[in-house]
């Protein structure tokens, strides 16, 4: 469940900036000759409907319809009386809730000709839900729709990037400040949430693991407003080998993060470091875009073979199980430009970022949830 602060800010985000964000995937949807797209979110992914409306879906699931021509409509299973607090805010207006979704769309169905729906990123929708669509609409064409609102989040306008600069700044802080000081792990954790919750982050997760020679890896994934960086720092591991070639692993795969540049290109620029971690050591580089951070790019893991597109924004992370079962990662945040990478979670400076990292093995892992800002159009 998220608990933070959401903010609906014109300062922001320009209210023209949420039209054109329904109107180009409504372009979308005219080349692909869908009537009605719907788009499934709930709280462990729910970043395409925030993209398009500002909606926070903080507990239980909704459904975002967007005709092809016309003002969206927000269908939720949530109680009548948060639609006040939503409609705060939110740019929708209209907010319809049921107990099913099927029942929800047959509503909105009425009194039109039956046509083509297409579900926006199909293969993450539950088929239950799926199903319950399909009976309720007969007559009408259910298709599959690839990630067409993801495809538009990938590269943040410039809006967005000053949201993440901030964003970054303050993940970095966080990490950087949990690893450099003594602490025990509670206490970095606690460190993290004070920083990142009390900058306004609508969700903060904290996890820790266990590396060897008394080093422990701290990694931080925060969602401001409806962005997301990740860090990864070594606390206490100062001195120690593995620690400094990890380091100038990351740096050189952060070094290569440039336009069409692969996971592959990021692993061979770092290859020369990783060689001489210590035998034994299984490393690996990757990349997740921020916008599949909510989920670790658990859902949507980018492949060797995936090229980094130009203005993105992902996570760079160098990982590592080390000999003995030790765990240790690190990480930024980087901004892809075709002037070179810019490194948003650089450590002591602004923000620093990373890809998120599958908690492999076992190891001890803390979480948490995020923060907060008084300005702007309401909160949580």
């Amino acid at each position: 469940m998220k608990r933070g602060l959401v903010v609906l800010d014109p300062d922001e985000v320009p209210t023209e900036e949420w039209a054109e964000r329904v109107g180009g995937l409504q372009s979308r949807l005219a080349d692909e000759r869908v009537d009605l797209a719907l788009v499934y979110g709930d709280v462990f992914a729910s970043d395409d409907i925030a993209y398009l409306t500002n909606l926070c879906i903080y507990w239980n699931e909704g459904v975002l319809a967007v005709p092809a021509d016309g003002e969206p409509v927000f269908l939720t299973k949530l109680s009548p009386r948060v639609h006040p607090w939503m409609r705060r805010v939110s740019t929708v207006s209209r907010i319809e809730s049921g107990r099913q979704f099927g029942a929800l769309a047959a509503k909105l169905a009425e009194g039109r000709e039956a046509g083509t729906v297409g579900l926006v990123d199909a293969p993450l929708w539950p088929e239950p839900v799926v199903a319950e669509l399909r009976a309720a609409l007969p007559g009408w064409e259910l298709r599959e729709l690839p990630g067409l609102v993801r495809e538009r989040r990938a590269v943040p306008s410039p809006a967005e990037v000053a949201l993440l600069r901030t964003a970054a700044r303050v993940v970095g802080e966080a990490a950087d400040t949990a690893a450099g000081a003594v602490l025990g792990t509670q206490d970095r954790v606690a460190t993290v949430e004070r920083i990142v919750r009390g900058a306004g982050f609508l969700d903060v997760q904290v996890n820790t693991a266990d590396a060897t020679d008394g080093a422990e890896c701290v990694q931080v994934t925060g969602q401001y407003r409806t962005l997301w960086v990740h860090a990864s720092r070594i606390a206490g591991g100062a001195g120690t080998d593995w620690a400094g070639t990890l380091q100038d692993a990351l740096d050189r795969a952060v070094a290569a993060a440039r336009p069409g540049a692969t996971g592959a290109d990021l692993a061979a620029a770092a290859g020369p470091a990783l060689d001489r971690l210590p035998a034994g050591t299984d490393a690996q580089v990757t990349w997740v875009g921020q916008t599949d951070l909510a989920s670790a790019g658990e859902y949507r893991p980018a492949t060797a073979d995936t090229p980094l597109a130009a203005g993105a924004a992902v996570a760079v992370t160098v990982d590592a199980l080390l000999p003995g079962g030790g765990y240790a990662a690190l990480a930024d945040t980087v901004l892809v430009t075709a002037d070179g990478p810019e490194r948003l979670t650089a450590a002591g400076s602004a923000a620093d970022g990373e890809a998120a990292t599958p908690a492999a093995s076992g190891h001890d892992t803390t979480s948490t949830n995020g923060a907060a800002r008084p300005d702007g159009r309401s909160a949580q």
